[in-house]
């Protein structure tokens, strides 16, 4: 869980590995704080099941990261 981010992340390394279905991003976009290379272009999403409390499902923007599968960001 991450308290400073608002959107959720799914590592494209996961998606891989599990075979998960993507979908393209309705609004792609630039992550800029991800790494120091002038940042990843976001244009893919996907749906993870998984249940907290009254959630079932939480939409993930997906991108290349190393240190984290899935990245929680705060409930919008």
């Amino acid at each position: 869980m991450d308290s400073g981010s608002c959107c959720n992340y799914c590592s494209s390394r996961i998606v891989e590995k599990l075979a998960l279905t993507i979908k393209p991003h309705p609004k792609c976009y630039k992550l800029w704080w991800i790494n120091n290379d002038g940042g990843i272009v976001v244009k893919d999403q996907m749906s993870v099941p998984i249940s907290i409390g009254k959630y079932e499902e939480v939409i993930c923007d997906v991108v290349s990261v190393v240190a984290k599968h899935i990245l929680l960001g705060r409930p919008r």
